[in-house]
């Protein structure tokens, strides 16, 4: 069946894909195809050596003296295989691809079809598992069942679903739409990726896109903390000290946030500058209140933050979102204080002190 290994050499070529998998594949295809022609009980053994151009199918056969199944042979066919051997042996046949029949050839046909949308499938998987972790833009192709988004991309399918969408956004079939890769499935019939829109990462992906020096690492987005449709805080932070992470990541005018806000819907966005001293660090991601003082609990990962009075409830923030996301950014348990409860506390101290 050398035709066999020419079908396979032709698939290996045109798909780049490795020319003993394919043969491998076709040599299942073919016992499948046997098995019809034979029966189930049929042993079937596949004789393959590429180097020497062999792909070889036979078929074990019971040796009788006038045949009824294609899974038996006569005794003087038998005899021309193996000599010696009589009625109840087995012998084991060279197939001819023109014996199979018609039934067998339309199933390698099948199974030479389906290794081909296989290929094409994985191919497709190899491709889109490297997007894992970053953006990718597709077109938006139905609004499906609870509102899932479905988007679509070539040789894959895209779900947005609802509770990784951002409460401000819009989707309209046809359009283009930005999202982020958590995972790629390769599902039996397609590949299918599984996108957000809500996901911290969204974010810093974002960034790199629009800020030159994030893309090309002279400045590090160090941690993201959002709340999403509401607000995100971000933490920059740059080797180079020539170089302003802060301003460099809003840009002249804010053009450069001004872009993120816009796909974020809206969203507000702090930029803060990233430190390696917790007090300093957790100062900064109060932003935008104004920190007074800091005092923290290494060990336990508490902190407590003092705040004036007035800037109290900026600090705490509309529902705790800043309070919130200035702990997640920074890894602490933050206790949000107003300055004249410390004022307090020393005096009553000093007080019992003094009695």
């Amino acid at each position: 069946m050398s035709e066999i290994l020419d079908i396979a050499k032709n698939i290996s070529e045109e798909y780049d894909i490795d020319l003993q998998k394919v043969v491998d594949y076709l040599a299942d295809a073919l016992k499948i195809a046997i098995t019809k022609k034979y029966g189930d009980e049929a042993e079937v053994r596949i004789e393959t050596d590429i180097e020497s151009n062999v792909f070889d199918v036979y078929v074990k056969k019971k040796v009788v003296e006038r045949p009824m199944l294609d899974s038996q042979i006569s005794l003087a066919d038998a005899k021309k295989i193996k000599r010696g051997v009589k009625v109840g042996d087995y012998v084991e046949e060279l197939v001819d691809a023109k014996s199979l029949g018609r039934i067998a050839v339309t199933t390698i046909k099948n199974v030479i079809s389906k290794l081909l949308r296989d290929i094409e499938k994985h191919k497709a998987y190899e491709e889109y598992k490297d997007y894992i972790g970053k953006i990718i833009v597709g077109e938006v192709w139905s609004i499906g069942a609870n509102n899932n988004v479905i988007v679509d991309f070539k040789n894959a399918v895209g779900i947005l679903p609802r509770r990784e969408q951002g409460i401000n956004d819009k989707y309209v079939v046809g359009e283009n739409i930005r999202a982020y890769v958590l995972d790629v499935i390769e599902e039996p019939k397609n590949v299918k990726l599984i996108l957000s829109r809500t996901h911290p990462g969204f974010v810093k992906e974002l960034f790199a896109k629009e800020v030159p020096e994030v893309r090309e690492g002279s400045v590090e987005i160090k941690a993201v903390a959002r709340e999403p449709s509401r607000r995100t805080k971000v933490a920059v932070y740059s080797k180079d000290s020539r170089i302003d992470p802060i301003g460099t990541c809003v840009g002249s005018k804010g053009v450069r946030i001004a872009a993120i806000v816009r796909e974020l819907g809206d969203e507000k966005i702090d930029v803060i500058k990233w430190s390696a001293d917790p007090s300093i660090y957790i100062r900064n991601a109060m932003s935008p209140a104004k920190v007074i003082s800091v005092d923290i609990d290494e060990e336990l990962k508490k902190a407590r933050v003092y705040v004036d009075d007035e800037e109290y409830s900026m600090a705490i923030g509309k529902g705790g979102v800043n309070a919130k996301l200035a702990a997640k950014l920074t890894g602490y348990n933050i206790d949000i204080l107003r300055i004249s409860e410390k004022e307090d506390s020393s005096v009553n101290n000093e007080e019992t002190e003094v009695e």
